[in-house]
């Protein structure tokens, strides 16, 4: 279940960046950061609680940096979301009748750190919504919103993609759009949960509440006295007549 969500995810996700940049690429460049947003809100809400969300190789290869997913189940994830930008591929090809040009290069060093700027403010929030358990709505929305950063800021020297998956579906998969997005998410995976909120390296003796310095042996307290327990109830009539005659035969001695 978890493998097919991250399928379908993912393939929603690279098919939709190729239908909003083919139709407004040129008119409204903004709409492709915009709807890659929207997805991903849509799809981490849906599917969140069921594979984790992610949608994407780098956000895996984070995930597993910071212990979030086992390595059997990251390699799966990845597998999976390549295939579903291959899958993307395919299909859009098929519904427009127009090959895809190929988009892949040699490295290039504005284009790569575009990508690691991009995947770091991207992986940030996904970061700050593990290391503090943000869940729901909420955790979609932080997500969603700092994939669009990432594009925006990204788009200033590189396509803007921050998924080799998506590049997989745009024919862009080169060391730039492979490795960019995975050295920016490792190291905003890092500073997050080793420096903002710390996840790692807490000690025992940081868990156990520390003792105080004066502490002195607990004084145990004299035992309570026993009291019998007596009966509060008026006195019957065998003690009233009993007493009456006690204060008649005293009275006779005294006269």
């Amino acid at each position: 279940a978890a493998v097919l969500a991250e399928f379908i995810g993912t393939l929603t996700l690279a098919l939709v960046v190729l239908t909003v940049s083919s139709m407004y690429s040129r008119v409204l460049p903004i709409f492709i950061p915009m709807a890659a947003a929207i997805t991903l809100v849509v799809f981490v809400s849906a599917f969140g609680k069921i594979s984790g969300g992610h949608f994407n190789p780098a956000v895996t290869v984070g995930l597993f940096a910071m212990r979030q997913i086992d390595a059997f189940k990251a390699v799966a994830y990845i597998v999976f979301q390549l295939l579903a930008g291959l899958a993307a591929w395919q299909i859009f090809e098929y519904f427009t009748g127009q090959p895809l040009t190929n988009g892949s290069g040699s490295f290039d060093q504005k284009v790569f750190i575009a990508e690691a700027v991009g995947a770091f403010i991207f992986g940030t929030a996904i970061a700050a919504v593990v290391t503090q358990k943000i869940q729901g709505y909420q955790a979609a929305a932080t997500i969603g919103g700092g994939l669009f950063l990432g594009l925006i800021v990204s788009g200033l020297a590189s396509n803007g993609i921050l998924n080799p998956a998506v590049a997989v579906a745009t024919r862009s998969l080169d060391v730039n759009y492979a490795l960019g997005p995975v050295v920016g998410m490792l190291v905003a995976m890092a500073v997050t949960a080793l420096i903002i909120v710390p996840i790692f390296g807490a000690k025992k003796e940081d868990k156990v509440a520390p003792k105080p310095v004066l502490a002195t042996k607990p004084t145990v307290s004299a035992p309570a006295t026993v009291t019998a327990k007596k009966s509060t109830k008026a006195p019957t009539k065998k003690t009233a007549t009993k007493s009456k005659k006690t204060t008649k035969k005293a009275s006779s001695k005294k006269s």
